[in-house]
């Protein structure tokens, strides 16, 4: 488990680890920014970026270069806690995005697969 300080604002996290694991951000503060890249796809489990107590404020979109017709890019308006970076989806490479306004959290996500990469209420 990471657990992200606001003192962190602006690093980039590489996911790499042999066992993956959960990564939860600081509680939600205007100008807070953090990337978090895969470098070594998971494998087993998912990697998870997740909001501070369960709150529901991670808003945003994904974009992936495997769309078809029968499928849309990955989107979440009214509000998430978990990014996850999809077992057997996701692939070196594959980038998330994350920025606060002091309310909620804004993701950009950027993927090879379709559905690599959620946002998702648990």
């Amino acid at each position: 488990t990471n657990v992200i300080t606001a003192a962190e604002s602006g690093s980039t996290f590489f996911l790499a680890s042999a066992t993956e694991f959960v990564s939860t951000l600081p509680a939600v503060a205007a100008g807070l920014r953090f990337s978090f890249v895969v470098t070594a796809a998971p494998s087993g489990a998912n990697y998870t970026i997740v909001t501070d107590a369960s709150a529901n404020v991670i808003k945003g979109q994904v974009y992936t270069v495997d769309v078809n017709s029968a499928t849309d890019p990955d989107f979440e308006t009214a509000g998430g806690d978990t990014i996850s970076f999809v077992d057997a989806k996701a692939v070196a490479g594959d980038r998330v995005d994350v920025v606060c306004d002091g309310t909620n959290w804004f993701a950009y996500g950027f993927c090879s697969v379709f559905d690599a990469i959620t946002i998702t209420a648990t």
